[in-house]
């Protein structure tokens, strides 16, 4: 599991809620949160602010 998984989980987010907030499809994130995919540095920074963290601490091995 990534950060984002934990992160996403403990705001309690579904893929589908924090997909709508920052405009990707939901399948986007299951590829973020399985390590297919990274998002892109900007994406990372709406997704650090959705989720009250970092965005070292999104790209942190846990």
């Amino acid at each position: 599991m990534t950060a984002l998984y934990n992160y996403r989980h403990k705001a309690g987010l579904t893929q589908a809620q924090l997909a709508q907030k920052i405009g990707v499809s939901k399948a986007c994130i299951g590829m973020w949160e399985n390590g297919n995919r990274s998002p892109n540095i900007s994406t990372l920074k709406k997704l650090a602010q959705i989720l009250d963290c970092t965005v070292d601490e999104l790209i942190a091995d846990k």
